[in-house]
């Protein structure tokens, strides 16, 4: 009997732990999504510190010779831990993006998962595209002009290692972000189509735009230096109007079919005469008839010396009350 008491008890606490467990369940996987990212990192910032000097060296390599200082007992434990914990992270990306898709798919349909994932890798070939750009290119362009334009004799530029870092950085994920503009016109074309041609028509000040970056990522006088920072964010902008063009192009199509599906000729009867319609008399009330008054003369009595005797007819009334006599009395009458 106890263990009966028991089981039902722990029966009637199942309906609680059932409208808890959700939560739960979705902070344990929270949980373990971050626990991975994190494992992810550390494992690729350890295998970076493996090979740091490979690794310093090409960071190193767009300075052209460049020396470089740390001004802290501890400035070069701090630029490699900064080195491994970056590699980390981008070594990482695809590992992140794919558990924030996992732990986000029970909110997301077939085909919104199926968008985000050929986004996610688009977006990553991209930024591989925009990191290498950015490396070869514009990087040791913008270095070249920024060490050697204000140096003399007495003047030579002293770079802390921190602070070429921080450059490298943010020029990188300059140039990543650069090479995401296809996927901004497509995912706001998913949201709201966008027109081409009116595409077309904004491109002057994306050319505009493109030459104030690049003046901005490559401050050089050399006009050669830059169209190859502007060129390529004009690129991304043309392929990412092919992009739309190519995705619009099936839905245009099939509501063309739709439209022509509507608009077929349909073989219509000969109109048929109408007639005239007879013309409705206009109604007119009849007249309404008129109380006559008619004096008469009774053969009893001779004519009163009064006014004369009158007659009340009633055209209206019924037969039995259609003619009623009014004889005022006579004076004899009168007299008694």
């Amino acid at each position: 009997m106890k263990t009966k008491k028991k089981q039902t008890s722990h029966r009637s606490a199942l309906p609680s732990q059932r409208a808890r467990q959700p939560f739960i369940e979705h902070a344990q996987e929270l949980r373990r999504r971050l626990y991975y990212i994190a494992a992810a990192v550390l494992v690729w910032g350890s295998a970076t510190y493996a090979i740091q000097q490979r690794v310093v060296n090409a960071l190193i390599k767009p300075a052209h010779g460049q020396h470089f200082i740390y001004t802290s007992p501890g400035g070069g434990i701090d630029f490699l831990f900064r080195v491994c914990v970056y590699s980390g992270l981008v070594l990482s990306t695809p590992i992140i993006v794919y558990n924030i898709l996992e732990f986000l798919s029970p909110l997301m349909s077939r085909e919104s998962r199926r968008f985000v994932l050929s986004v996610s890798l688009a977006c990553g070939g991209l930024a591989l595209a925009g990191v290498a750009f950015g490396y070869f290119i514009g990087l040791p362009a913008a270095l070249h002009f920024l060490f050697h334009q204000f140096t003399t004799a007495q003047i030579k530029p002293l770079v802390t290692i921190q602070s070429y870092l921080s450059f490298v950085i943010a020029y990188m994920l300059g140039s990543a972000l650069l090479f995401q503009l296809p996927l901004l016109l497509v995912s706001i074309n998913r949201i709201k189509p966008l027109d081409p041609k009116k595409l077309f028509h904004y491109e002057r000040w994306v050319i505009l735009a493109a030459f104030v970056l690049a003046g901005l990522m490559n401050p050089t006088p050399n006009l050669l230096s830059q169209m190859l920072v502007a060129g390529p964010f004009i690129l991304m902008y043309q392929l990412g109007i092919l992009m739309i063009y190519l995705i619009n192009r099936p839905k245009r199509q099939y509501t063309h079919q739709r439209v022509g599906l509507v608009h077929m000729k349909v073989p219509q009867e000969a109109p048929q005469p109408v007639e005239p319609a007879e013309a409705v008399p206009r109604y007119e009330p009849e007249p309404t008839p008129m109380l006559q008054f008619q004096p008469i003369q009774t053969d009893a009595d001779p004519e009163p010396a009064g006014p004369r005797s009158l007659v009340f007819r009633d055209p209206l009334a019924r037969p039995r009350q259609r003619h009623m006599d009014f004889i005022p009395p006579s004076s004899a009458m009168a007299r008694e």
